[in-house]
């Protein structure tokens, strides 16, 4: 079982003893095998060099008065990434 992405940190995970025969395991993952520091620079240059494709990610744009929508929704799992478009 490998476990995505950031939460609580007291949250509690209840698994059933039985679902971990077998020598499987629990994994958890934040940001993959990446190290931020270095990895997100070069990630931002992929991408505005037109090498990364993370548009087609986006589910939906909001402003920032939609805020609210956006974390109902994200409640309710809908859509895979919302983008708080900032105005200058």
């Amino acid at each position: 079982m490998v476990l995505l992405g950031k939460t609580n940190s007291n949250a509690t995970l209840h698994v059933r003893w039985g679902s971990l025969m077998g020598e499987k395991r629990i994994v958890r993952s934040s940001y993959g095998n990446a190290r931020p520091r270095r990895d997100f620079p070069m990630l931002a240059r992929l991408y505005l060099a037109g090498r990364l494709n993370l548009d087609d990610l986006i589910s939906r744009r909001l402003e920032l008065d939609e805020i609210n929508e956006g974390f109902d929704s994200m409640r309710v799992g809908d859509g895979v990434r919302s983008v708080v478009m900032m105005q200058h």
